[in-house]
């Protein structure tokens, strides 16, 4: 008796114990995935931080993440385009078509759809030949996504209010998409399947939701991003949660104003503790408040220019008309003040409620970025982000989301957006999974002023006392691109300048009776002179070796020149019978309307 009741014990602890480890293991299947950081930051505007992913057999790749649904990825064929310029893609990795379609890992499935170029950036005018829909192997942190549904960049540049294209840095991973688990395309014979990351590590029990939650961070100061598929860092949101339904490139969220707070010390301006109605001051057809995007792919603030002149009329800056960016004047003593204060860039967000707001501040710190090749020559050159181009959709980027938290739960068409905190944050995260039925999330107990102690300089007011304020925007144009010059924001008296004038216009005159003799004298010999190279009278006045090919070849002008060597536009019909990719979950095949909620 005594050997049956040991038996049947030792039966029952070994199925308790198979229960046990099995709810133990599905509970350890389903924890959220952590993507992987690079250690290096990107870009010429930025720089910005990246992840790693490794896509189809060994293409290891940085990738700016934060755009929905498909994943953009830069082919080395783009390198070919830049050769005379270094191709600055390579830096951030270049996925290999020819070798994947060798390995046969990659291909295009016979898919016909081709993504508007907008959708890549939105914020910024995207020009060059069109997208190429592709599906290969996605590698993020330890798991593997098959049959990724991808995009390959393969001439597409970046196109500046001045007509200068240039190229871009780094691709863009996506994050998913509302109700999405894939992207299924028509082809000519039958449909093909595309799978979206955080969709298909949730359908095969990988994390607990198709969901993610991101905090990019920042180069400077140093703070390590955050990219969590199935759940988010709780560190990394501190107060109210803004909740939108729908996706952040479908439904944008309503900014009702941009202010500027001195948080703590002296200021830096000429007010004292805050400067609100940045938004819409000088705009008659604005209206109160602002619909935008948010886009972890596009780089900078795209407002309108009446805003970004409001905000600037109070910082030393420079506005750059052929980059639609201002440009830190470094000659200003308020300068190296402001952009080391502990002053912010305030966004406020109305909620669905039309009462409540959300408040979202960008520190000076992170709005101190830099401009380097192509984008300028020479020295890398200080700027402010807003940027006054684009193609008409009001973006909050990169630029942005330094400080702000952004995700999602697709399960429930939900996107969130909250204050992120600086880079005085916990070492450990503190991870909390999204369950498929949530439709909000919590915030942690973190104080956003506390994490940025001994990060910014709380300024006294012997410090802030070195002169005149900076009183407004220098409306000047910013020298070219490759000009090293720049002006020092001070004035001249009216008799002084007077004074100069007079002396100028004795000179000018001396070296046009100089010039008017030494043009005689080359005149007179032009017989015997080398005849001059032609002129190409596609290159608007420009010989063939003063520019650089662009996509297609076309012909974009040197970033060292602000010449007139844009591309010719093209007009195009949109196409009636384009394919649109279906997503699970969808029933229309239109375009969707959601109102916030």
């Amino acid at each position: 008796m005594a050997v049956f009741k040991v038996r049947y014990f030792s039966y029952v602890s070994a199925v308790f114990c198979f229960f046990l480890f099995s709810d133990i293991s599905q509970v350890n299947a389903q924890a959220p995935i952590q993507a992987q950081w690079s250690s290096r930051g990107y870009g010429a505007d930025g720089p910005w931080p990246a992840v790693e992913v490794t896509v189809g057999s060994d293409s290891k790749l940085a990738l700016f993440p934060g755009r929905p649904f498909q994943t953009f990825v830069i082919s080395t064929d783009y390198c070919r385009l830049n050769i005379s310029e270094g191709c600055y893609a390579s830096m951030a990795g270049t996925y290999n078509r020819a070798q994947s379609e060798m390995e046969r890992t990659g291909s295009d499935m016979g898919i016909r759809f081709s993504p508007p170029h907008k959708e890549s950036m939105l914020g910024m005018s995207v020009r060059g030949g069109d997208f190429v829909s592709w599906v290969d192997s996605a590698d993020i942190g330890h798991a593997r996504v098959a049959d990724s549904s991808l995009v390959l960049i393969e001439s597409q540049m970046m196109a500046y209010p001045g007509g200068q294209w240039y190229p871009m840095s780094a691709g863009c991973l996506g994050v998913g998409g509302p109700s999405a688990i894939n992207q299924s395309f028509t082809t000519g014979t039958y449909p093909i399947n595309a799978t979206l990351i955080p969709g298909r590590l949730w359908e095969r029990g990988d994390v607990p939701s198709n969901s993610f939650g991101l905090h990019i961070g920042s180069m400077q100061p140093p703070l390590g991003g955050s990219l969590w598929f199935g759940g988010y860092d709780k560190n990394r949101v501190i107060g109210d949660v803004l909740v939108t339904a729908t996706s952040f490139h479908e439904a944008p969220i309503t900014l009702r104003d941009i202010s500027l707070e001195v948080v703590q010390g002296a200021s830096p301006f000429t007010f004292d503790t805050k400067q609100d109605n940045l938004l819409t001051a000088n705009n008659d057809t604005m209206g109160s408040a602002l619909p935008v995007y948010v886009d972890g792919c596009s780089p900078y603030l795209t407002l309108p220019k009446s805003t970004c002149d409001n905000i600037a009329s109070h910082l030393p800056v420079i506005y750059d008309s052929g980059l639609g960016l201002y440009l830190w004047n470094t000659s200003d003593p308020y300068w190296p003040l402001v952009v080391s204060s502990a002053s912010v860039l305030a966004f406020t967000f109305l909620a669905s409620s039309n009462t409540e707001t959300l408040v979202v501040r960008v520190p000076f710190s992170h709005l101190n970025l830099t401009l380097t090749a192509p984008l300028v020559n020479g020295d890398p050159k200080p700027y402010f982000p807003c940027f006054t181009g684009g193609d008409g959709l009001y973006t909050l980027g990169r630029a942005f989301l330094q400080d702000a938290f952004l995700g999602a739960n697709w399960n429930q068409d939900k996107w969130f957006v909250a204050q992120a905190p600086g880079p005085k944050v916990q070492a450990s995260p503190d991870v909390v999974a999204i369950q498929e039925s949530d439709e909000a999330i919590e915030s942690g107990s973190n104080d956003w002023a506390a994490s940025w102690d001994g990060f910014w300089k709380v300024l006294t007011p012997d410090e802030v006392d070195v002169g005149p304020a900076s009183t407004g925007l220098n409306t000047e144009t910013a020298s070219p691109p490759g000009d090293d010059t720049a002006g020092d924001g001070g004035g001249l008296s009216t008799g002084a300048m007077a004074g100069i004038g007079a002396a100028a216009g004795a000179v000018v005159l001396a070296f046009l009776a100089a010039g008017f003799l030494l043009w005689r004298k080359r005149k007179a010999r032009a017989g015997s002179s080398k005849r001059q190279q032609p002129v190409d009278a596609n290159l608007n006045g420009c010989h063939e070796d003063g520019v650089v090919k662009g996509p297609g070849g076309y012909r974009y002008g040197n970033p060292a020149e602000l010449r007139d060597t844009s591309p010719p536009s093209v007009v195009r019909e949109l196409d009636g019978n384009a394919q649109w990719p279906q997503h699970e979950g969808d029933d229309n095949n239109g375009p969707r309307t959601h109102e916030l909620a």
